[in-house]
């Protein structure tokens, strides 16, 4: 079976017994991880790396889909919004363009992160992130053209404040260009996607009767941020216990970042309010994911 050599025979690897190989005992649902406990011992975390764990949690709600939701229940049309009061045409424009910049800028982070990644655990789960994200960018923007929307970066210039853009250029800078690689973690899987989460459920929510195809494509992407946000929470969790004095830089890091996606999320608020939405709700859920994060993190969320 093994072949003999100049150098003697060949010796057949020594191989653990499968009794003796750890098993990861956390199941790793974006949920579980966003709203439980990530207390337990790292290793125990493992099925968030995996990518066949990554394939069949995303089965179970993108079966049966396309681009993020059922055919039986297609998002409104351009005609269709047409026999509906603006707000609600406006309302609905400004959440997916304000997500498909976010989008942008997670799946250009991700890539680079993806790159550049510490160990092979790490670079594996956010090569599904990478995916992830190339899906969430295509989803928002086939939802924008079924709205007859044809110019997707004039439709963002018209919906996203300059602030959202001065942040992917932060983003880009930390990630690309200085190699940050905690830096990025903290703003693309908390700050960013972390707060999003907020305003996602808010619309979500809030399309499911109006607009049940545009809420279920908001449902399927939130099933992925948290599975994001619960990586991002792990891994640093893992990398303060590695690095102890290193927990400053984190939670300066994280507040200045969250901070300034808050009040990119307050200028969304305000806007969604000229249109006659009223999104205070979705600012209340921002600020608690951000005051849940440094938490769970066990990090000072005084005055947030």
């Amino acid at each position: 079976m093994f072949a003999k050599t100049e150098e003697g025979p060949a010796i057949a690897p020594s191989l653990p017994e499968v009794d003796h190989l750890p098993e990861p005992q956390v199941a790793a649902s974006g949920t579980e991880l966003v709203h439980g406990d990530i207390e337990a011992p790292l290793d125990q975390y493992g099925k968030l790396y995996e990518y066949q764990h990554w394939r069949d949690y995303t089965e179970r709600f993108l079966a049966d889909t396309s681009y993020g939701y059922h055919p039986n229940t297609p998002p409104l049309t351009q005609e269709q919004f047409r026999e509906l009061p603006s707000e609600i045409f406006h309302a609905v424009a400004g959440a997916i363009a304000g997500g498909l910049k976010g989008e942008k800028i997670a799946l250009e982070c991700s890539a680079f992160l993806c790159a550049h990644a510490p160990d092979d655990q790490t670079r594996t789960f956010l090569a599904t992130q990478v995916a992830d994200e190339a899906r969430h960018v295509e989803v928002f923007s086939k939802r924008l053209y079924r709205m007859g929307f044809t110019d997707l970066d004039a439709t963002m210039k018209k919906y996203v404040g300059e602030r959202m853009y001065d942040f992917h250029e932060h983003m880009r800078q930390r990630v690309c260009e200085t190699r940050d690689f905690v830096g990025g973690v903290i703003g693309q899987n908390l700050a960013l996607e972390g707060l999003a989460l907020g305003f996602f459920e808010f619309y979500a929510s809030l399309l499911k009767d109006i607009d049940p195809g545009t809420s279920q494509i908001l449902d399927t992407v939130l099933q992925d941020e948290r599975r994001h946000v619960g990586f991002g929470l792990v891994n640093l969790r893992g990398f303060m216990e590695k690095e102890p004095d290193k927990a400053g830089y984190v939670h300066e890091t994280l507040s200045m970042l969250s901070q300034e996606m808050v009040g990119i999320f307050e200028e969304n608020a305000k806007n969604m309010g000229d249109l006659g939405v009223n999104a205070n709700e979705a600012m209340k859920r921002v600020k608690r994911y951000h005051r849940s994060h440094l938490k769970r993190l066990g990090l000072d969320a005084t005055g947030i």
